[in-house]
């Protein structure tokens, strides 16, 4: 850990830099104009009693939720399942694609063809067995 002393120098040199950014910022004519755009819409807003939600009601958008949004279903067929068994060292991996760092090291080292050749179907989930 650094000493509290340097420690505070960086601090104090970050906020100077933060500093003169904001003043920047704050002079640039493009920021003073969406300022002003900013308060005159809500002088509007207030002016007729109506909060932004309402406003963008009006124009057709809805107004962002803070609710969760119900999870994701899961579309279309999911990949198989594959055991990778790496012919050169016996390792053996199993997957549904070659994401997996192991099968992305083999990949880089072999390449994604002869990664593709060691894979052997063990689930296939176009056609699930049911045991009666």
């Amino acid at each position: 850990m650094s000493d509290p002393i340097t420690q505070h120098e960086q601090l104090k040199s970050e906020q100077e830099r933060i500093t003169r950014e904001l003043e920047k910022l704050e002079q640039d004519e493009a920021y003073k104009k969406a300022v002003i755009f900013k308060t005159d819409i809500q002088d509007v807003l207030a002016k007729h009693g109506k909060t932004e939600a309402e406003l963008l009601q009006l124009f057709g958008h809805s107004a962002p939720k803070n609710t969760r949004k119900t999870p994701r279903q899961k579309g279309g067929k999911s990949q198989p399942l594959k055991r990778y068994t790496n012919i050169h060292t016996g390792d053996v991996v199993e997957a549904r694609s070659l994401r997996k760092p192991k099968l992305q090291e083999w990949k880089e080292e072999y390449g994604e063809a002869e990664v593709k050749r060691w894979a052997v179907v063990i689930e296939d989930t176009a056609s699930p067995s049911k045991t009666p």
